[in-house]
């Protein structure tokens, strides 16, 4: 038995098709609303790869030449990290890392101090002092941990045994440094006494880190063991691991083979906790700056929609006199600007796409912005998105929503008017 539609009612397909005319009849108000949704939902995407590309970026130039993707130290250096303390060391550096290589790990010992790289006239064009940091690395185990030889500009890594240094190009730059060059670094000892060390530059490097380059020289770790005084002690054991997302290493099976020792075994995400903060505060002001866009998109279309209406009231009263009820109107301009919306997110994908091309092909270049600003960020002169669909079909399903349910609020208020009163528009 077949069931009878109510009279009176007009099936929805009937507005949907009205609506679509519509918004053909009204090519120009159609195209600059679907133009200014296309841009927000472009936009949105653009930031949304440029912020999580930041971010990707950032936690790699950690993991390849600072922190790697886990790290055993003594209880309580890395509160102190920054004074940069040798009396708080792992001891008997060697049998760890067999210890960890004979479980499969790579690792390589690490020992970072702090001093005053020396400078003299001729060769360099004036004397001068720079306080920055040290580390003495491993010329064998280092590269399977740190990318940082893959990184050498000019000249070589420094060798087993020798006062040789590396530094970066931005610091060579500055101070007119060249291969062969000799420098003199001022430290102390691992028992606080004052240490001259005499060195020769063999290298130059370029990592995408912008702190390493800026702060960092390296030598050979027995070299600054032998200046130190460390005797087989590091500052830290770095591990390097296989896992494809940075930071997602499970420091579990290493702290259970170094359970026996007095040592920390500290993950990525613990090294990096406080710039993981600074991170959310970043999202969280780029979040306020997109909500307030898309106030100002809400506004824009709800303005629009205001005029639609208005200049449609005279046909809004025909429609009413004719019998059409007002949740049917209703229906009509909301299928019409969920079409404008659905346009111009469609736009905004085909936009969004291509600006999200762009930025990882070619990224975006602060080398001449930033100069020799250090912000403390861990990318370099080009920051690189990301592809990120999730960001642009969210901001194009929001964009449709929203286009279609904002139109409903000058629709509502047309309505309250008497059939009458809207007929006498002109």
């Amino acid at each position: 038995m077949k069931t009878r539609r109510r009279a009176g009612r007009t099936p929805l397909k009937v507005f949907l098709i009205l609506a679509v005319k519509n918004m053909a009849r009204y090519r120009r108000r159609t195209l600059i609303t679907a133009s200014a949704i296309a841009c927000g939902v472009a936009v949105f995407a653009a930031v949304a790869s440029v912020m999580d590309g930041f971010s990707s970026e950032s936690d790699r130039n950690f993991i390849d030449y600072e922190t790697g993707s886990a790290r055993i130290v003594a209880p309580g250096y890395w509160e102190e990290r920054e004074q940069f303390p040798l009396d708080m060391v792992v001891e008997d550096s060697s049998e760890v890392i067999a210890q960890l290589e004979q479980e499969g790990w790579r690792a390589a010992g690490r020992t970072e101090f702090r001093g005053e790289l020396v400078i003299y006239y001729d060769p360099f064009p004036e004397d001068g002092n720079i306080p920055m940091a040290f580390a003495g690395v491993d010329p064998d185990r280092d590269p399977e941990v740190f990318r940082l030889k893959e990184s050498i500009e000019e000249g070589r890594f420094p060798a087993a045994g020798e006062d040789e240094l590396i530094i970066g190009r931005w610091l060579a730059d500055r101070i007119g440094a060249e291969i062969g060059y000799g420098v003199t670094i001022m430290t102390r000892t691992k028992d606080g006494y004052y240490q001259i060390m005499d060195l020769e530059i063999v290298g130059i490097f370029n990592t995408p880190n912008p702190h390493v380059n800026r702060n960092v020289g390296y030598l050979p770790l027995d070299t600054a063991d032998y200046y130190l005084e460390m005797e087989d002690a590091v500052t830290g054991v770095i591990i390097r691991g296989d896992e494809r997302v940075p930071g997602s290493l499970d420091p579990a099976p290493i702290a259970s083979l170094m359970e026996d020792r007095p040592v920390r075994v500290m993950s990525f995400s613990d090294m990096n906790k406080e710039f993981a903060e600074i991170m959310e505060m970043s999202e969280q002001i780029t979040s306020l700056i997109l909500m307030l866009l898309a106030v100002i998109a809400i506004v824009g279309i709800s303005n629009t929609m205001l005029m639609a209406v208005l200049e449609r009231e005279r046909e809004i009263g025909m429609l009413r006199a004719m019998g059409v009820r007002n949740r049917e109107i209703q229906w009509m301009f909301f299928f019409e600007a969920s079409g404008i919306g659905f346009i111009g997110a469609g736009i905004g994908v085909m936009l969004g796409s291509l600006l999200m091309w762009l930025l990882v092909t070619y990224g975006i270049d602060y080398g001449e912005m930033l100069g020799d600003i250090d912000l403390g960020y861990r990318f370099g002169e080009v920051l690189y998105g990301i592809w990120s669909f999730s960001a642009l079909i969210q901001a194009a399903i929001t964009a449709v929503i929203v286009s279609g349910v904002v139109s409903l609020i000058p629709v509502r208020r047309m309505l309250k008017k008497q059939v009458t009163d809207c007929l006498r528009h002109s």
